[in-house]
């Protein structure tokens, strides 16, 4: 078919669009990078929280969806899963969880859960979900590691999410208490803080690359930093103000669609397996297809600035880091 009969900019009406494939890259290479630098926490049995309470003793939930006695959470969501990062000591592998005092392993089959206590990890929501209930009055306890930051999407949250304050807070007896205080939503309904929202703006320019073909396309980005105090929030500002003129490539999403290697599914659990190493992660997903990765086009930082540092209330501090990214599109 004649060229000038068709769309360019893209193969097919299903492929995945640019300012998604940027939002999507921005959220992993943010989520990444944060806990390569040390952005999270070990919680080993026995761990005991800054204001008290057992960081490792999971509470019950109340999900409508499940059976009571399934699901057991953690006090901060966001769990773990990747290996490989820079600092030490290395994020915990999740290899099973205590009931009662005694060890009851990770199945590490994905299609045979057959035994009383097997169970898989939602990561996402930093909760254990039980193939069958156990008695609710059981004492659940686990060794993992947590993510400092969530950094999510700005829009196209799938609930309206409720800012979950302190939860480190576990001498307050809510904790332990299903449906109680901060703890009355749903882990999927909570954003846990400090956390950084990436929101693509509706302001795209276009510039030529060379002569024959090829455009050099700028789209804006907001970062949202949420946090609640005053020292984080102007921490992570800087953070992501300081990305200004540094290049990162990155993955296809629509390749690690077709091949089925997104790391996490629909319940935030492993993909490939229930322990960590068969699992991509960002550096892996951005190797070349020789070896073993997606990678797909570089994206570059340019005039970042910050805006609207404010204090919404005494433990609610805000910030905006604006940016411009600029990728080349040979194909346009």
């Amino acid at each position: 078919m004649p060229d000038y009969t068709q769309l360019k900019g893209f193969d097919n009406l299903g492929d995945t669009t640019l300012s998604a494939k940027i939002q999507l890259n921005l959220i992993a290479f943010f989520d990444w990078g944060l806990m390569d630098k040390g952005g999270y926490l070990n919680v080993d049995i026995t761990s005991t929280g800054v204001y008290g309470g057992d960081m490792h003793k999971l509470r019950l939930v109340d999900d409508p969806n499940f059976t009571n006695g399934q699901i057991w959470e953690g006090f901060k969501r966001n769990w773990v899963w990747e290996s490989g990062v820079s600092t030490s000591p290395a994020p915990i592998a999740i290899s099973g969880v205590f009931v009662d005092g005694t060890f009851r392993a990770l199945n590490s089959s994905h299609s045979d859960y057959s035994s009383t206590y097997d169970h898989y990890i939602d990561y996402s929501n930093g909760r254990i979900v039980f193939t069958n209930a156990i008695s609710a009055t059981s004492t659940v306890t686990a060794a993992f590691t947590h993510k400092w930051v969530d950094v999510n999407y700005a829009n196209g949250f799938p609930w309206f999410r409720e800012l979950h304050e302190d939860p480190e807070k576990l001498d307050d007896g809510f904790f332990t208490y299903s449906s109680s205080g901060n703890w009355g939503q749903l882990g999927q309904t909570r954003l846990q803080l400090p956390a950084i929202a990436v929101e693509m703006v509706p302001r795209r320019t276009f510039r030529g690359y060379q002569l024959g073909g090829g455009q050099f396309v700028n789209t804006d980005v907001l970062f949202h930093v949420v946090a609640d105090d005053e020292y984080t929030r102007d921490k992570l500002v800087d953070v992501v103000s300081l990305q200004n003129e540094k290049t990162i490539w990155m993955y296809d999403i629509d390749k690690v669609a077709t091949s089925g290697r997104f790391p996490l599914d629909h319940k935030g659990m492993l993909t490939d397996k229930s322990v960590a190493s068969g699992a991509l992660t960002y550096p892996d997903m951005v190797k070349t297809n020789a070896d073993g990765g997606y990678r797909d086009i570089r994206l570059y930082f340019d005039n970042m600035s910050v805006q609207d540092l404010n204090m919404i209330h005494s433990s609610l501090y805000t910030g905006i880091v604006r940016a411009r990214t600029e990728v080349i599109l040979s194909s346009i």
